[in-house]
């Protein structure tokens, strides 16, 4: 068998969700004698992981962050995200994929496999690399032009925006590259990492569902603190999390046990978390080992991490800032499976904490959820996407 060079690439966005999904199919990949290569926007969180694997961790070229602000105007399509992200201005494109192509030129891909990077993609094909994308369903617009609008209720959208993404995604590549702005995501391949329930943009036109593959059994072991009552909270949160000291506050005055990944947390900000009820880091958790002892979930997270709780048949509760994990919220509260408290505040968030853990039909709500996919086996999903990877490279 020959040994192909996989690229698997990650340009927009925040937190594990968009690397762990990929780490069952690189470990298959790895595992058949290929060689795997990671191009990670942020390499802070997981290049450590991944590199312990005993993968090659790459800089991504990326645009600088500039994430839409919880409380201030937000996007309101695709094309509103990606013109954040430099793909109106021709000048932020040429070199962004200019280093694309330096990096290819290094790891001389056989195949890309991409997850959220979209101008990855556009250089793949403008190689003649085969690519397979892993989308959540927040990042796989619908085939229509121009881009829908990513809330219902929402005005229909011009189209400006989406015309002067095409207008400058043609001018860096060539004349007709592109004739809309969903096209960006076109791939030799493209899987759905979710479940059609918990994806708020269903029904859909035929798209390839896989559900999860978030990886579950990475990371510490979780420490739960001797303070505080027999109920159990595993909490996934951020440092820049809005009114986090007052969420905080609400934490250390409760009487339930909490197990805490505060992603981005400086050691002066872990040091003021920690409480005879709180346990902190700031790196990975084992999530097996958490999902297995937690009573309920406290998440900031997308749509892997999301999956993952319900799996373990765990209900969760919700502190969200962006777009993406509150239409996934969303989904899990009608699901009964959680709860999304209006308005977002720490209040509210104790407050759903201790419904969730008081009314069991929402653990009720999350194991049935875990049942109904109780046939969903991550390590042979991964095997197929291997699979069906390898089998695109001899095409």
């Amino acid at each position: 068998m020959r040994s192909n060079s996989v690229l698997f690439t990650w340009e927009i966005g925040q937190g594990f969700g968009h690397v762990m999904p990929l780490l069952p199919i690189a470990r298959e990949l790895k595992a058949q004698g290929h060689r795997v290569v990671f191009a990670l926007r942020d390499v802070r969180g997981a290049g450590a992981l991944l590199k312990n694997e005993g993968f090659t961790v790459l800089q991504a070229p990326a645009h600088p962050d500039q994430f839409f602000p919880a409380h201030g105007p937000q996007p309101q399509t695709m094309a509103d995200i990606l013109q954040v992200f430099g793909f109106t201005s021709k000048q932020s494109l040429l070199g962004l994929v200019a280093a694309w192509e330096g990096l290819f030129d290094l790891c001389k891909p056989d195949l890309v496999i991409a997850s959220y990077a979209p101008l990855s993609l556009l250089c793949a094909r403008r190689a003649a690399i085969p690519t397979i994308l892993m989308a959540l369903p927040f990042e796989l617009p619908a085939a229509v032009h121009p881009c829908p609008p990513l809330r219902s209720g929402g005005a229909t959208p011009s189209g400006r925006v989406d015309d002067r993404i095409i207008q400058t995604i043609n001018a860096v590549f060539s004349a007709g590259f592109i004739a809309s702005v969903h096209e960006i995501f076109s791939a030799t391949k493209v899987f759905l990492m979710s479940f059609p329930e918990l994806d708020a943009f269903a029904p859909r036109g035929p798209v390839e569902y896989c559900g999860n593959l978030f990886v579950t059994d990475v990371g510490r072991a979780p420490v739960w603190p001797e303070g505080g009552n027999s109920q159990k909270v595993f909490a996934y949160l951020n440092a820049s999390l809005p009114d986090l000291a007052g969420l905080r506050e609400k934490i250390h005055a409760s009487l339930h046990s909490y197990c805490i990944v505060l992603r981005d947390a400086d050691e002066s900000l872990l040091h003021a978390w920690k409480a005879p009820n709180v346990s902190v880091v700031s790196e990975a958790v084992c999530l097996d080992q958490a999902f297995k002892d937690c009573d309920a979930v406290l998440s900031y997270g997308g749509a892997g991490f999301i999956s993952a709780s319900l799996l373990a048949g765990k209900p969760l509760v919700f502190y969200v800032r962006n777009l993406e994990p509150y239409l996934s919220a969303q989904q899990v509260a009608k699901l009964g499976a959680g709860v999304l408290p209006v308005p977002q505040s720490p209040s509210g968030v104790l407050a759903g904490l201790n419904k969730v853990l008081n009314d069991r039909s929402f653990t009720e709500a999350a194991r049935l959820f875990a049942c109904k996919h109780k046939n969903h086996h991550p390590q042979e999903l991964a095997c197929k996407i291997a699979a069906a990877a390898l089998q695109i490279t001899k095409s």
